[in-house]
């Protein structure tokens, strides 16, 4: 028999032998007489041929204590006692603690607010909440917190903020692949590729994409073009004017009976930055920031219709529908009032560069006249460079 297993039967025996007798001296009631048989066979006793219990085949120290390594429990025998250890389990690796503060730069799920669900993000920017400017960083919480969030996929117009509640850590499952040229940056959806619209009816399926086509695809469907795509000293251009328009100043404008949600950065005076609504007059489109002083205004507001000339003019009274007219303006003669339908219409166009130098361009408004107030509503507009 190989001597480990032979030293482990050993220490069984002595162990049991113990467990034995003292069970025996306790029933008869003898304390010294039995106390003084029970004593640890000599190390060199004959023991039976019995088979080795199974998980014996580790290794054994042969010293004063028998210890068992692996997974076998460890039996000492140096004063005729047994100690038995199981091992402890590993501990698993506990996933990150949610930051408390994200960074700019930081890939997050984000809640959105056009449909109510959690989308990867980049953190754009961030502000701190009212009362929350004194604390510490340590003590920063997710409600002391905003977030200027761009959507991974998604045109730069649903950009929000979004309250640190509903910002939490980015599920690696939720990274969407951007790599599909048919599926490039600005898409609301990810539609299959059997069903991408070409324009001219064939499958985008096995077919090579090239830029011409592309470039077709995001036209067709309305998706922004990437910034790869550009020649190198456009690609500097756009990402100047990325940052300086990365974050909305405008979150809606109230136009009349209309409130719309603003889509780009427009450079409206310093202060009527971070403004929540923008009031605007439909007549005269001067801008205000609080309800209160647009009710002045429309009061003392004396402008019936654009400045300049009428052009066009096209009565739907049979139709049931208020009659429509174009104007045209010249912005040497009407620079005020050019300048704000710039700075309006900014909100909705991000490539748009014409602000102020309105003075070489004719304006052409076309506006809905209104037979209870006898006044013509700003619709829509465009522009050119004189000849």
């Amino acid at each position: 028999r190989s001597q480990p297993a032979t030293n482990f039967r050993r220490a069984c025996s002595r162990v049991c032998g113990a467990r034995v007798k003292s069970r025996v001296a306790k029933r008869s009631g003898s304390d010294g007489a039995m106390a003084d048989d029970v004593a640890a066979p000599p190390p060199d006793a004959e023991m039976t041929d019995a088979p080795a219990p199974d998980g014996a085949g580790g290794e054994i120290s042969t010293g004063g204590d028998h210890a068992l390594d692996n997974s076998t429990p460890n039996v000492g025998t140096g004063d005729g006692g047994a100690t038995l250890a199981r091992a402890q389990p590993a501990a698993s690796d506990a996933t990150p603690p949610k930051p408390r503060v994200f960074k700019i730069g930081d890939k997050v799920s984000a809640l959105a607010s056009f449909d109510g669900v959690h989308h990867e993000a980049t953190v754009v920017d961030l502000r701190r909440a009212k009362g929350a400017e004194g604390k510490d960083e340590d003590a920063i919480g997710p409600a002391d917190v905003s977030y200027y969030v761009r959507y991974a996929g998604m045109d730069k117009r649903l950009d929000a903020w979004v309250a640190g509640v509903n910002v939490d850590v980015l599920d690696p499952g939720m990274t969407r692949d951007l790599s599909d040229p048919l599926l490039g940056p600005g898409s609301l959806a990810s539609p299959r590729k059997d069903s991408v619209n070409l324009g001219d009816g064939a499958p985008a399926e096995g077919r090579k994409v090239t830029r011409n086509l592309k470039r077709r695809y995001n036209e067709i469907n309305n998706v922004a073009g990437s910034i790869e795509d550009l020649a190198p000293i456009d690609q500097k251009l756009e990402k100047e004017h990325d940052e300086k328009t990365k974050v909305k100043n405008i979150g809606c404008v109230e136009f009349g009976r209309f409130e719309v949600d603003a889509w780009y950065f427009s450079p409206y005076p310093a202060e009527y930055a971070d403004c929540a609504k923008l009031y605007v007059c439909e007549h005269c489109l001067k801008y205000m920031k609080h309800e209160v002083t647009l009710l002045k205004h429309k009061a003392r507001c004396r402008m019936t219709h654009p400045p300049g000339r009428m052009i066009y003019r096209h009565p739907r009274h049979d139709e049931g529908k208020p009659g429509l007219a174009f104007w045209e303006i010249d912005g040497n003669t009407h620079k005020v009032y050019c300048q704000n339908l710039c700075l309006l219409a900014k909100l909705f166009l991000d490539h748009k560069t014409l602000y102020f130098d309105v003075d070489p361009f004719l304006f052409y408004v076309m506006t809905e006249f209104d037979e209870r107030t006898n006044k013509h509503a700003v619709v829509g507009y465009f522009s050119k460079e004189k000849c």
